[in-house]
């Protein structure tokens, strides 16, 4: 039983130590490769067997999602032949002068120096692999866009601008006190009329004033008006 136990330890203590194995290139993920974007965003490309990773080869294998009026125009490979074969929906497709609809499980072969051209024009999605030998022609995939990218880049600009609006603000908004003057609004300015008389004819107007004004008489208890009957002389 002890042998059997040291035995046990000593298989776990070298599963341990072994290095971690890497990734293997045979096999590939649907969800590996990277997924680009046509410009009008009605194409979609992931190069499956990618000799960016696999290592120099002489084929590669992309997939190819087209939505409904996507099109590739009419062009030619020179040195490389080409192979479709459609997994969903219909694709039309133009070899030369020649023009047939793909449907499932339909497969097209496009020697080397033949114009051909892709069409969706169905109202469903189609979805093909795309097989060049040799490999060169996928290298166009990789100039469009990734959509990984610009949800990225659309996140950073809109952490930006939540960063640069924050430096803005001192404090929120503080609530209504009940009873204050709701009316009153940030920025109002009351105006108000300036006297522009000039000081000589304030003056006249003062002593014009006075004059009219009955006499004050000083009192034990402060100052008071004399009625005018009551005034010496009258």
């Amino acid at each position: 039983m002890i042998m059997t136990l040291l035995g046990s330890s000593g298989t776990l203590y070298a599963a341990k130590k072994q290095p971690a194995q890497p990734a293997s290139v045979n096999f590939i993920a649907f969800d590996e490769p990277e997924y680009h974007t046509s410009p009008d965003k009605r194409i979609g490309a992931k190069i499956l067997v990618d000799p960016a990773k696999v290592g120099p080869s002489i084929a590669t294998l992309v997939h190819l999602t087209y939505l409904p009026g996507a099109t590739i125009g009419s062009h030619r490979h020179v040195f490389v032949t080409e192979v479709i074969h459609v997994l969903e929906g219909n694709l039309t497709l133009r070899i030369c002068e020649d023009i047939k609809v793909l449907g499932p499980n339909s497969t097209a072969y496009i020697p080397a120096k033949s114009f051909h051209e892709y069409l969706n024009d169905s109202t469903d999605v189609v979805k093909f692999l795309q097989y060049y030998s040799p490999s060169g022609p996928e290298e166009e995939y990789r100039n469009w866009v990734k959509p990984s990218a610009d949800a990225e880049a659309a996140a950073k600009t809109v952490a930006a601008t939540k960063k640069e609006e924050s430096k803005h603000v001192i404090t929120p908004a503080l609530p209504v006190i009940p009873g204050s003057p709701t009316s009153v609004k940030l920025g109002h300015v009351t105006e108000k009329t300036i006297d522009t008389t000039s000081a000589t004819t304030q003056k006249a107007q003062g002593a014009k004033v006075l004059r009219n004004s009955p006499p004050k008489v000083g009192t034990a208890t402060g100052t008071r008006s004399v009625p005018a009957a009551a005034r010496p002389g009258k």
